[in-house]
C-alpha cells in the first residue's frame, strides 16, 4: 500500500476437451528413513485453476468449473489457491490470512493470528487431506507455517522476523499427521527443510535478490532421493537434489512475469513436467506436460496469482512493485497510477522518495488537472516541479493552484461535505490514514448513490471508477478532503 508524504497546507472460455483418466496407482515413497504408502493425486491436467487477485478461480483445459463463495471485486488481495489430492475443492488464502472454500470444500476458520496486510504467502493442502479432513498450512512472508483444519504443527522450518523472504512451500507427497515434512523457498531461492525432511543441493541461489517466484518436488517412483525445480521471475526453472534438465521451457528475459509453478502428477518416471503460469494469466507447459488451452488472460495486467492443482508446487503471491503503462482514461480525465513504469523511478522533488512508493498525492494531483484539460500533465510533470516540494518532499500549496479551479481544503471533514463537493460536479482528493501506519490519497470522481462514492485509486490496478465502499479494511478513516470548484 503506498505511503504518502505529509501534506504541507498553511476472453470467452475456451476448453479442450480429453478422456477420462484412472488415478494413478499407490506408490511407496521414501523420504529419510520414512516409508510410506500414499495415493497419488488425480492427474492434475483435469484438475488445474488459474486464481486472479479478486477471487476469481478460472479453470484450465478440461478441469471443470469450482463453485467461489467470495470474492473483491477491484481489490487485489487473493493470494494463493489450493485443493484436494481428489480436485474436488480446496481454499483461496486473502492478504489478511483469511482461507475461503471452493468447490465441495467446508468452510473453516484460520487461527493464523497474521497481523500485517500482505504478509500471507502460500496456502497448501496436506496429502491426506478431504472435504472430510481439510487439513493444511498456511505460509506467510516471514517464513512461519501456520496449520489449519486439524493439521499438526510443524517443527524445524527456517523464518525471516521483520523480514518479507519466503516465497513458496511444499510438502512431501508422504506427509501423514504423524510426521509432517517438506521445504519452504526464500526469496534468494533457497530451499530449506522442515520436519525432519532431508536437506537438498544443486539449487539455484541468488544473492540479496527477490528472484526467486515457486518450488516443486519431482514425483519419483522408483527413487527414494529427493529432487525437484525452483522458478525464477524470468521463467527459468532450475533443477536441484539431481532432477533432470528440462526442456520447453519459456522464459522471459530480463522480465519478472512468471508467477507459479505446478509440477504434472502424471509425468512418466524420468521425464517430468508442469506448468508455468504468468502475470497475465497464461499457462505455460513445460517438460513432458501436455499444452493446455486457459480460459483467461489479462494482457498488460499483474493480476493472475497463482495456479492451484492436485500436484505439488504453486508460489507464493508477490505482486511487481513496477507495473506496466495503464494509459485509460475517459470523458472525466485520465487515470494515472504512480507504479507505472513510465514514471515509478521519479523522485519528487529534490527529495530521493520515488514516485512509485510515496507518489499517491502527487498522481492523484496529475488526475485532478486532466480533469480540467490539462492534458499534457502526468505524474512525472507534477514530480519534476521541485517549486512545488520541499526537500523532504512534502508538497506546498502552490501545486493547488490550478487556474480558474480554487482548491477547498478541509482538515477534518465530514461525510456531508465531501458528498455536496461531488454533488457539484467537484474532484474531491481525500487523506486516508491507513491501518498499519502512514497515509494514502485516493481522487474521489463522483457520488455513487446517497453514501458512497467513485474512486480513481493511484496504487491499485486499473483502479478508475471503482467503487469506495468504505469498508477497505487495509485503509482507515479520511482525515484530510481537497475539492476544486
Amino acid at each position: 500500500m503506498c505511503s504518502a508524504l505529509i501534506l504541507l497546507m498553511a476472453v470467452p472460455a475456451l476448453y479442450v476437451l480429453t478422456s477420462a483418466r484412472p488415478a494413478p496407482p499407490a506408490t511407496a515413497l521414501t523420504v529419510g528413513n520414512t516409508t510410506t504408502r500414499t495415493a497419488a493425486p488425480r492427474d492434475n491436467q483435469d484438475h488445474l485453476y488459474v486464481l486472479d487477485g479478486h477471487g476469481g478461480v478460472h479453470p484450465v483445459g478440461a478441469s471443470p468449473q469450482l463453485l467461489t463463495t467470495v470474492s473483491w471485486p477491484n481489490k487485489d488481495v487473493a493470494y494463493s489457491l489450493a485443493l484436494f489430492p481428489d480436485g474436488t475443492g480446496g481454499y483461496v488464502l486473502d492478504a489478511w490470512g483469511g482461507i475461503h472454500p471452493v468447490g465441495v470444500a467446508p468452510a473453516i476458520a484460520s487461527d493464523a493470528g497474521l497481523t500485517e496486510f500482505g504478509i500471507a504467502r502460500e496456502i497448501v493442502m496436506a496429502p491426506w487431506s478431504s472435504s472430510l479432513e481439510p487439513a493444511g498450512y498456511l505460509l506467510d512472508g516471514h517464513g512461519v507455517i501456520h496449520p489449519f483444519g486439524g493439521a499438526p504443527l510443524v517443527k524445524g522450518y527456517s523464518s525471516w522476523p521483520g523480514s518479507d523472504l519466503a516465497r513458496g512451500l511444499v510438502l512431501t507427497s508422504n506427509s501423514t499427521p504423524a510426521t509432517v515434512m517438506g521445504y519452504t523457498l526464500d526469496a534468494h531461492g533457497g530451499v530449506h527443510p522442515f520436519g525432519g525432511a532431508p536437506p537438498v543441493t544443486g539449487y539455484a541461489y541468488w544473492p540479496g535478490s527477490d528472484a526467486a517466484r515457486g518450488l516443486v518436488l519431482e514425483r519419483r517412483r522408483t527413487s527414494p532421493a529427493v529432487a525437484g525445480y525452483t522458478l525464477d521471475g524470468s521463467g527459468g526453472i532450475h533443477p536441484f537434489g539431481g532432477a533432470p534438465p528440462l526442456a520447453g521451457v519459456t522464459i522471459w528475459p530480463g522480465q519478472d512475469m512468471a508467477d507459479s509453478i505446478v509440477s504434472w502428477t502424471a509425468a512418466p518416471d524420468g521425464s517430468p513436467g508442469g506448468w508455468v503460469l504468468d502475470r497475465h494469466g497464461g499457462v505455460h507447459a513445460y517438460g513432458s506436460a501436455p499444452t493446455l488451452a486457459t480460459s483467461v488472460y489479462w494482457a498488460g495486467w499483474d493480476i493472475a496469482r497463482g495456479l492451484g492443482s492436485t500436484g505439488s508446487g504453486a508460489g507464493g503471491s508477490h505482486e511487481r512493485k513496477i507495473l506496466d503503462p495503464e494509459p485509460f482514461g475517459d470523458r472525466w480525465g485520465s487515470y494515472f497510477n504512480q507504479r507505472d513504469a513510465r514514471w515509478a523511478a521519479k523522485p519528487i522533488g529534490l527529495s530521493p522518495y520515488p514516485t512509485w512508493e510515496y507518489g499517491c498525492l502527487v498522481t492523484d494531483l496529475a488526475m485532478v488537472y486532466s480533469h480540467f484539460g490539462y492534458s499534457n500533465v502526468t505524474p512525472a510533470t507534477v514530480a519534476s516541479r521541485i517549486d512545488w516540494f520541499g526537500r523532504n518532499g512534502a508538497m506546498t500549496d502552490a501545486a493547488f493552484s490550478i487556474p480558474g479551479h480554487a482548491a477547498l481544503i478541509d482538515r477534518n471533514p465530514t461525510r456531508a461535505w465531501i458528498s455536496a463537493q461531488l454533488a457539484l460536479g467537484r474532484p474531491v482528493i481525500v487523506g486516508m490514514n491507513l491501518v498499519g501506519g502512514g497515509t494514502h490519497f485516493v481522487t474521489l470522481t463522483g457520488l455513487d448513490g446517497a453514501s458512497d462514492y467513485w474512486v480513481n485509486d493511484p496504487w491499485d490496478q486499473n483502479a478508475i471508477h471503482v467503487v469506495f465502499s468504505g469498508d477497505w479494511d487495509d485503509r482507515g478513516s479520511i482525515y484530510e478532503a481537497i475539492a476544486f470548484s
